[in-house]
């Protein structure tokens, strides 16, 4: 049976080649190298592994708006170079470091991604299942970080769509047999994005008791429910199916967007009301319960729909100005779509 070398691994050789390191120091001839080569070497892979384990959790939080590294870290980030000698010797070290140099991209390719993935397949049976694991997080956060800003890259959508077939049979999507529901949501709602309907409707409905605070009327499966009706144009059992609150308040915000949308497709006159209502809602909501960073996504949502339904269908110019500040908008909440209604304004 192969042993995956890992971090513990190593620390256990180091362990292993220290014990004797300090048996030939306590029986010294004065000969030989008292096994310090392979104390170091040992010690050199494992101090690799839990930095680059490290530095990349770093990395990926530091993908979230405004964030700046800290003047002590720049050296780390700058000067991190692994021995070609180790990077062959263990797997899950250059895993980790084609990770480590994802991330350090301000925006990584599809090529990158696609290249990563094969990496681990083929690296498969020399990683252990945990590490596995971790590195299709990664793999799945990387998809989700390029595809965010970018309009038209759907060959990452189905990369990502992928990713997610093939995660949920190796049970990777679930913990202890319970799935998040920001993860049941984003599964979800990248399948209705590639169009993958018919999977997306089987993976809402045999998951729909696995999910973590679930209560009794399901609102966490109806609103998934919501989503995929939405995308498939069943508007009014989109609308139907929309739960009036959520214990979760990304939950709850998507409800309310995912509500407004339907308004719009059904050119509903409720749909300025329930426009301002969301406005009052973010302005009046505590800090405690909604970030600065999620009320400012929502708010140019609103803002951006605002204009949309204020500028009359068939003027190129001012399509082309609201697709500019809607391209300048990326963080805002239902960005793709804000972009679509902005386009089809050109059409009329």
């Amino acid at each position: 049976m192969r042993i995956p070398k890992t971090a513990n691994f190593f620390y256990q050789q180091f362990l292993l080649e220290t014990a004797i390191h300090d048996e030939e120091c306590f029986n010294n001839q004065v000969k030989g190298d008292l096994n310090i080569p392979n104390v170091l070497h040992a010690l050199d892979i494992f101090a690799h592994l839990n930095r680059l384990a490290l530095l990349n959790r770093y990395l990926l939080q530091q993908k979230q708006p405004k964030w700046r590294y800290p003047d002590a870290l720049v050296p780390q980030l700058e000067e991190c170079n692994i021995p070609e000698i180790y990077l062959k010797e263990s797997p899950s070290l250059r895993a980790n470091f084609a990770v480590f140099n994802l991330l350090k991209k301000d925006r990584p390719d599809t090529l990158d991604i696609r290249t990563f993935y094969e990496m681990l397949q083929r690296y498969e049976q020399n990683l252990d299942k945990e590490s596995l694991q971790q590195f299709y997080t990664y793999l799945r956060n990387l998809c989700i970080l390029v595809s965010a800003g970018d309009y038209g890259n759907e060959e990452i959508a189905l990369t990502l769509h992928d990713l997610y077939k093939d995660n949920l049979t190796r049970g990777y999507l679930h913990y202890e047999g319970k799935l998040h529901p920001s993860r049941y949501w984003a599964v979800t709602s990248n399948a209705i994005r590639v169009k993958d309907f018919d999977w997306a409707i089987d993976f809402i409905e045999k998951n729909k008791l696995d999910l973590i605070g679930e209560n009794e009327t399901q609102d966490i499966y109806r609103l998934n429910l919501a989503n995929y009706l939405f995308g498939v144009g069943r508007f009014p059992e989109c609308l139907d199916n929309i739960p009036a609150s959520s214990p979760f308040v990304d939950y709850l915000l998507r409800g309310k967007c995912l509500e407004i949308k339907a308004y719009y497709e059904l050119k509903s006159d409720l749909l300025s009301f329930k426009l301002e209502a969301f406005k009052v809602f973010l302005s009046r909501t505590s800090p405690k319960l909604l970030s600065d960073t999620n009320k400012q996504i929502h708010s140019d949502f609103a803002n951006l729909l605002h204009q949309i339904i204020n500028s009359l269908p068939g003027d190129p110019k001012r399509s082309d100005l609201l697709l500019k500040r809607i391209q300048e908008k990326k963080q805002a909440a239902e960005w793709r779509w804000l972009l679509e209604k902005a386009k089809a304004l050109k059409s009329g």
